[in-house]
Parts: structure tokens; sequence; C-alpha cells
């Protein structure tokens, strides 16, 4: 509506604005009700919507977000905190996040913690600085002693990636034991047993239970891992490139496989073993695991997680808090699934 009072859609002047009470009158529907339709609220019949829809049209109502968010006492933001940026994987989950946020009418605070000090600052600062309604953390480092507390907080909070022992939360993960048991079989049935492992970050849950796969894999075939082909990684490319290496510089022979448990690093070895002439996957079979965009385009064999799921479906479980779901303990777990590429493929094989 413009200064003089007419409403620019229509054409139809009005004393005063258009309210939620005057829509509900118009519709025979409650406030509540049609605040909920306002709120994209998926727990609202399309029938129910499109009644509250229709009286909105008649009246010509335009909803204020800024005045609708103040008077529900609602900054309609979702506060997400990430423990680093990549170009992979933590991009993707955040796009997840923003497409379910997007669909709801809500708006994202966005921070990346440089250390387990800072993380722990930045989660306080948004459980009790009233800058958002709920708060999403992504695999952050902090123990969970400190997670048990803040589940405590007004704000709810979800976990990516990240269950904490005890905590009253909703945590979604994908099933990454699975997913690298699934990756390790696969080398196994191709015959190698000379199978190296670059590990991430040690205590991170993902390469926790990424390397509890690969171990259940060995068991069942009986194989037992060689400690000197557990190589330790940081789950960025650089870690990968430096193991290959630096094995490579010390005149070891090759392993028969090569299993990183993550695919930064599986490029990292990657481009070490392109650079001394040796090639995937006639000299070495090569995995990784995230399927990130450029594993595709290389060819890499990996896993393929979930990661935009992973995003939604936490923004999701926020959404539902937010209107009124109880807050209680509840995890989902997101399926992986194995993508066979070139690097494990021998020539003329099948």
């Amino acid at each position: 509506m413009n200064e003089s009072g007419y409403n620019m859609g229509g054409g139809v002047k009005q004393s005063q604005a258009v309210t939620v009470a005057d829509v509900s009158k118009r519709s025979g529907l409650s406030t509540a009700t049609v605040s909920r339709v306002l709120n994209n609220s998926p727990l609202v019949r399309e029938q129910t919507k499109a009644k509250v829809l229709e009286a909105m049209r008649e009246l010509g109502y335009t909803a204020n977000h800024s005045a609708r968010a103040l008077a529900r006492k609602r900054t309609d933001t979702i506060g997400v905190i990430f423990p680093g940026i990549d170009a992979g994987f933590f991009s993707e989950v955040l796009i997840g996040v923003n497409q379910l946020a997007s669909e709801n009418d809500m708006h994202l605070a966005v921070a990346f913690a440089r250390n387990k000090p800072e993380e722990a600052q930045m989660v306080s600062e948004y459980l009790y600085g009233g800058r958002v309604d709920a708060l999403i953390l992504m695999n952050l480092r902090i123990d969970d002693k400190f997670i048990r507390e803040a589940a405590m907080a007004p704000t709810p909070m979800v976990l990516i990636d990240r269950p904490a022992k005890d905590a009253r939360l909703v945590t979604v993960r994908m099933d990454n034991a699975a997913g690298a048991e699934e990756a390790m079989t696969h080398l196994l049935d191709l015959g190698h047993r000379r199978i190296a492992v670059i590990r991430g970050p040690q205590g991170t849950f993902d390469s926790d239970e990424r390397w509890l796969g690969c171990l259940q894999a060995m068991k069942r075939s009986g194989v037992k891992p060689d400690p000197e082909l557990i190589w330790e990684g940081t789950f960025h490319d650089h870690s990968g490139y430096e193991a290959m290496s630096s094995w490579l510089d010390a005149g070891k022979p090759l392993p028969e496989a090569i299993f990183a448990l993550n695919d930064p690093m599986a490029i990292g070895v990657l481009e070490a073993l392109t650079e001394r002439g040796l090639r995937v996957p006639d000299d070495v079979a090569l995995v990784g695991f995230d399927d990130i965009e450029s594993a595709r385009y290389l060819g890499l064999t990996t896993v393929s997680s979930p990661m935009r799921g992973l995003g939604r479906t936490a923004c999701q479980a926020v959404v539902e808090l937010l209107e009124g779901a109880p807050r209680r303990p509840k995890e989902h777990v997101l399926p992986t699934e194995l993508i066979v590429r070139r690097s494990t493929m021998i020539a003329g094989s099948p």
C-alpha cells in the first residue's frame, strides 16, 4: 500500500491496514490458523491454506514480515555454526539448510569457528543473545558436557553429524560406518589386501565412524589392518598429498589400494601419484568419501553422502521445534551409497 492508502496490487482504497484478525473473520478460521499459513507451517492442510490465501487476496492483505516477527517475538532467523568452510562438504550441507529455510520464509545467520573456545563462545552468544530463533551446529569440537548444558537453553538446537551423549536434542547424521564398510568391501572384493587408509582428524565423529566401518569390513574378510598403512590426515587435500608423497619419498612399495576417508584427501593422493608418473587404478586403486563435485569429474570411486539432505533434515527439525514439537532426543540417520567409477576399475574389467 502506498502513502495515499491505495493497495498497489488491486487499486482498492482502504481506510486502514488489513489485519490477521480481518483475514480470520473473512475466512472463518482462527487467527492461529491464519498465522500458521503466514508462516508456511507444514501442519496446515492444503485446503485450509487455500481458504486463507483466498481471504487474503479478497482483502488485499500484504503481510509485513518485520511486524509479524516482532509481534511473535521471533527473528525468523536460524543460526548455523560450522567448524570451517571448504568447497565441498560444508558448503553442500549449508545449501541444504538454506533451501529448507527459504521454503519456510526464514533467514540464516552463518558463522565459522576457528577453534574450540571460539565455538563455545559463538554457541553461547547465539543461544542467549536473542539474535536467532534456533541454532544448528555442524560437527563442532566442543565437549558433550557443554552440549548438554546448552540443550537446556530456551533457544532450540539441532546437531548435524555430532551426536552428544545424554543430550536431549535432535541429531542428524549419515551412516558413516555403513558407507565406509561398503567401500572397503568393494576393495577387498577386487582382491586387494594391502590397503592404506587415510583417516581424518583424531576424535572427529565422521573419521572415527568411517574407520570403524573399515575395521568391520576387514574383520569380516579375515584381513588384519597393517599399522604402517594407517595414515593420519586432516580432511584437507594437502594432507592426502603429503601422506602419499612421504610414503613414496621413503621408497616404500605402493599399497594395492588407498581409501582416503574423504574426497579432498583422495584428490591430494591422486595429485601426488600423478606427479610421480603413477596411474590410478593401474598402479594403485583409489577410493574417497562424500562424492563432492570434483570427484565426479575425476572419475573417483567414492561414497555418496547426503550432504544437502543433512542440511534439509536439520532445518526441517528446527521448523518443527519452532512450531511446537516437543524437545526430546531424536536421531535421524541418512543412508550413503557407494559410487563405483574408474579409479578402482582396471581397463577391460566389467
